[in-house]
């Protein structure tokens, strides 16, 4: 067989192997050329060389449209490094997943996120899960869907073990390829397991587990019977925001940028200068999360 090039979906990375599906559904194990600038990602789109001998190989990985990236901290001959790490590619929205308690909700950790997604390109949307815990959470989990609501994040609160809980979902998302992201233990497996009826993931990264290549890169995809699919990421324990500047960051709280028009001073940091309209106009939780969040930006 001559040596034929084919455009690909990227399902899963693990090692310098990548689960590939095919336009004719084919899946296939690729490995990476040496010449490429980046690693691939889950959801990235990418042109294959087929060759009889030599199998599949990844040459090209085309611009993406999205993506999701944070700050990772590394650990490297005795010292700590940041390094920025894309999470997922080419997903249409990011779907965080947080419970109003055990554990309890982290208004920080959504607003990063929200922040990585919107410089990403990406539509976002908030689950609140256990709806049964609802007079446990440290605020009513309908004030929190409400200043979210605000900005133009839209949210739900569920049983993630109910049908109830995954029909609303269901409608959230649509047909979409949705990113999901959450902290450990919110519920995030039940509700990827529900909204993808159960299905286990393709052949194609059964087989790269097989191969003892660990498919932790950041994510796995899977099909949904709607016709969208999840990019499913590990639960996470932190999220730094890489490339984001505190002009970005004025940008993406919406209802600060929009206070911010009144301040008395165009270089208004909302940090306590004089005459700072958002001060006065924006919930004092925002501001708060809106300061640490530039700290951790400006700071040495």
């Amino acid at each position: 067989m001559n040596a034929t090039h084919v455009p690909g979906l990227v399902l899963a990375v693990g090692g310098g192997l990548v689960a590939v599906r095919l336009q004719s559904g084919e899946e296939r194990i690729a490995k990476l050329a040496g010449r490429l600038d980046r690693r691939p990602v889950v959801g990235d789109r990418v042109e294959l060389l087929l060759e009889a001998e030599e199998g599949a190989r990844i040459d090209v990985i085309e611009p993406r449209r999205t993506e999701l990236r944070r700050q990772r901290r590394m650990q490297s001959e005795g010292e700590r490094a940041m390094r920025e790490q894309v999470l997922a590619a080419n997903a249409d929205c990011v779907m965080i997943v947080a419970s109003i308690a055990d554990p309890p909700l982290r208004r920080g950790l959504i607003d990063r996120i929200l922040v990585a997604a919107w410089m990403g390109g990406m539509e976002v949307c908030l689950v609140i899960t256990k709806q049964d815990l609802a007079d446990r959470g440290d605020e009513p989990p309908a004030v929190v869907l409400a200043d979210y609501a605000a900005i133009g994040v839209r949210g739900v609160l569920v049983d993630v073990r109910t049908p109830a809980g995954t029909a609303t979902v269901r409608e959230l998302i649509g047909t979409r390829v949705v990113a999901v992201i959450g902290h450990s233990g919110v519920g995030k497996s039940t509700l990827v397991n529900a909204l993808t009826g159960g299905s286990q993931v393709t052949g194609a990264i059964h087989e790269l587990s097989g191969r003892g290549r660990h498919t932790t890169s950041t994510a796995v995809w899977l099909d949904t019977p709607e016709g969208g699919a999840l990019i499913d990421l590990p639960g996470i324990r932190s999220f730094s925001l890489a490339g984001v500047t505190a002009a970005d960051l004025a940008d993406a709280f919406g209802d600060i940028a929009d206070a911010a028009a009144q301040c008395r001073f165009n270089d208004c940091r909302h940090v306590g200068e004089a005459g700072c309209a958002v001060i006065e106009a924006v919930d004092p939780i925002r501001v708060a999360s809106y300061r640490k969040l530039l700290a951790e930006l400006t700071q040495d």
